[in-house]
């Protein structure tokens, strides 16, 4: 890969100010690609990026030796980028260990001639009517667009909209009941730097769905040559009836297609969309490199292999989602968006409805009815109309409300 997002120098500088306090990344001759940083507590060198990469590559030169009595670890190697095949001198002392961590996986379209070629060749022809249909209805009940930002904007406009991806990410895994490690505010803040400095270089872009003004889906991604990397994307769950996910998918395969690239890359995270859309599965290992004639560097390649073996062990048995929910609970991470009053409550569909004295038009709109809202859109997605055709009533004496559009109504009560 000849411009790895993840081994510039823009990436290494950032990476290195937020998480190795500011110091120079350091090069060895004997590997190419790839810059370390020393693990003060093991004593081993760890690639600038550790796992905040989606993949890293390397060469090796065999003829240099300042390996010696060293141990290094890169994080994330996918297989697919075909880093060549380890085969030291006999006479080397440089030995490596491939751990497994993660499955990932992409969408390689080298071989379509459009998105609908692709999505033809992966879904049902049901499929592809539902796919349509949601996008259709989707921006016949809302004023959608669709902006694809790949170039320098003004710090103004970035910082509002670097605020709405926080505000949609801590919406969304409250409503998981889990923590992302993302929204640290360590992590984040350096998102927020390395996007910055990345869009203008064209190595970072972020995919946004507007509804009017307000951002209702966001995808941040990066970019090699030929390579899209899907790296955090995230919906407004009032509007989860609509499928946005999948007409991001959708549009970020249209931008991969008239730009000339061959792979969008969903990365690791073995979720069920992956599978559908994705067309190669591969995996991501840790590459263990060290000095077998070092009994000291024997012995830290050994332990960081069985440490990370006993990670992955600890992943397939749901400890890390415990963890994550458990952190979740001891931060109150959901005080600002738990919403417990409105769990529970009754649909009823109504034939008419004629508004008496006991009820009174609302401004669903206002912060105060925003609980209501994904039941209004869930309503719109069986009744496709534009939002600003819809009234809602709430009644005076009781905890309910009527979602009445042009054709038809609902009633919904809190109980």
């Amino acid at each position: 890969m000849k411009t790895n997002p993840f081994t510039s120098s823009t990436f290494e500088t950032i990476w290195s100010k937020h998480f190795n306090k500011g110091q120079q990344p350091i090069a060895f001759e004997f590997i190419k690609g790839v810059k370390f940083f020393k693990k003060s507590a093991l004593g081993v060198y760890e690639n600038i990026g550790e796992n905040l990469t989606k993949g890293i590559d390397y060469e090796l030169d065999y003829t240099k030796k300042d390996y010696k009595g060293k141990t290094f670890l890169i994080y994330d190697v996918p297989t697919y980028f075909n880093v060549a095949e380890f085969k030291p001198p006999s006479n080397s002392s440089l030995h490596l260990k491939k751990v497994f961590q993660y499955q990932g996986f992409l969408m390689d379209i080298s071989s379509f001639k459009d998105q609908d070629d692709y999505i033809n060749a992966q879904f049902s022809s049901k499929n592809r009517r539902e796919f349509r249909s949601n996008q259709r209805r989707l921006e016949t009940c809302f004023n959608i667009r669709y902006d694809f930002i790949h170039d320098a904007i003004s710090r103004t406009e970035f910082d509002t909209l670097f605020q709405q991806f926080h505000e949609l990410l801590s919406k969304r895994f409250a409503d998981k009941q889990t923590n992302y490690h993302h929204l640290s505010p360590d992590k984040w803040n350096y998102y927020k730097e390395l996007v910055f400095q990345m869009l203008p270089e064209q190595k970072a872009s972020l995919l946004v769905i507007y509804n009017e003004d307000t951002p209702i889906g966001i995808t941040l991604n990066f970019h090699s040559e030929t390579v899209l990397f899907e790296t955090i994307t995230v919906f407004d769950s009032d509007y989860y009836k609509f499928s946005i996910g999948k007409t991001s998918i959708i549009k970020l395969l249209e931008w991969c297609f008239e730009h000339g690239y061959r792979i969008s890359d969903f990365s690791k995270g073995d979720f069920d969309y992956k599978h559908k859309w994705g067309n190669l599965a591969y995996d991501f290992d840790y590459h263990i490199l060290y000095d077998s004639k070092s009994l000291l560097s024997t012995l830290r390649a050994n332990y960081v292999a069985r440490f990370f073996k006993i990670k992955l062990y600890l992943r397939t048995k749901k400890v890390n989602e415990l963890y994550r929910k458990f952190r979740f609970i001891v931060r109150g991470e959901n005080k600002n968006f738990s919403d417990k009053a409105h769990e529970d409550f009754t649909f009823e569909k109504l034939e008419s409805f004629s508004a008496d004295e006991n009820y009174t038009l609302i401004d669903f709109k206002s912060k105060t009815y925003t609980f209501l809202l994904q039941f209004i859109y869930t309503f719109l997605f069986a009744n496709p109309e534009p939002v600003d055709q819809i009234k809602v009533y709430k009644h005076q004496e009781e905890e309910s409300f009527v979602i009445q559009g042009s054709k038809k109504a609902q009633k919904i009560k809190f109980n």
